[in-house]
């Protein structure tokens, strides 16, 4: 594939046990004109495992030997670290250095159009504190005739932020208080289901019970009032809903969804606020579905009966 002429900010991947696909990732990357990538690769739980990131940590060599004019970090974590460490230390440690970043993870087939659209907008919006973070996934909603809107849902599959927004990010959510979250939730719109889906999910994160990252990262944008820009079309599909899934072995209605081109000229809207079309329709698949739903009552009472305990 011929080399894009645009030059990308910095693009961080991170990889775990998946070699098959990690070299091509990598040239995907190059080929659309990534001049400087950080890698972070997860350790190991066991030996099986051991085989598996290994292999990856050979792809990685392989590619750094293939494409000697690249500029490629690599951290590889002797034990494993878990996806949430791994991108919290990651991410911290990208933007002690770098003003704005492409993340990708392993399991995340961006199209090449993904690349052009995230380095515009974190161009366009570098300035805009109202906007935290862009998302390359597009679940539908009503953009008119415009290439993107903005939600209040930040979607981790293939996004890009600045060092401004992840300076807001914390992963203990330390700010969080039931009362102030209802209240929050009702006037960023949220209807019951969704109010109670979160603060149920913020509490077991803060309790230590539920391993995770991204929710803490959609609570940022919501305590500062913050936006996402979503595409018009879907430039991401998640392959990860496999065998080799660590995080995401459930059923997902989101999964392998298609690529489409984007047009030649970006179209902006003209206005920066909430598309509450393209909300609604991130709400349908990601949390008001019955899956979802099942999940948030087995979840909810487990909590009541104790079996979600604080682990010293």
């Amino acid at each position: 594939m011929k080399r894009n002429s645009i030059s990308l900010p910095a693009v961080v991947f991170f990889v775990f046990k998946r070699p098959k696909t990690t070299y091509d990732f990598l040239k995907r990357m190059v080929d659309a004109g990534a001049e400087k990538i950080y890698v972070f690769a997860d350790g190991p739980r066991n030996a099986e495992e051991k085989l598996l990131t290994d292999d990856v940590q050979s792809e990685i060599r392989r590619f750094v030997r293939d494409y000697p004019t690249i500029n490629i970090v690599t951290q590889y974590a002797l034990k494993n670290q878990g996806l949430r460490n791994n991108i919290i230390s990651g991410l911290n440690y990208v933007f002690k250095n770098e003003m704005k970043a492409i993340i990708i993870e392993d399991d995340c087939l961006v199209s090449r159009d993904f690349f052009r659209f995230t380095s515009e907008m974190l161009d366009r919006y570098v300035i805009d504190d109202r906007v935290m973070s862009i998302n390359g996934m597009s679940v539908g909603g009503d953009y008119d005739d415009y290439s993107y809107g903005f939600t209040k849902y930040p979607q981790c599959w293939g996004w890009a932020t600045w060092k401004r927004a992840w300076k807001l990010y914390d992963p203990m959510m330390r700010t969080h208080e039931q009362k102030a979250w209802y209240r929050l939730a009702s006037q960023l719109g949220m209807g019951i289901i969704l109010r109670n889906y979160f603060e149920l999910m913020f509490k077991l994160i803060r309790l230590g019970q539920i391993n995770t990252w991204d929710f803490q990262w959609a609570y940022a944008h919501f305590v500062n009032r913050g936006l996402a820009i979503s595409p018009h079309y879907n430039l991401v599909s998640n392959i990860g809903f496999d065998a080799a899934a660590t995080n995401t072995k459930a059923r997902s209605r989101v999964a392998n969804l298609k690529t489409t081109p984007l047009e030649a000229s970006l179209h902006h809207p003209p206005v920066v606020s909430e598309n509450i079309s393209v909300s609604r329709a991130i709400e349908r698949k990601f949390y008001a579905n019955p899956i979802a739903i099942l999940g948030l009552l087995r979840q909810y009472f487990y909590y009541q009966i104790g079996v979600y305990a604080h682990r010293s």
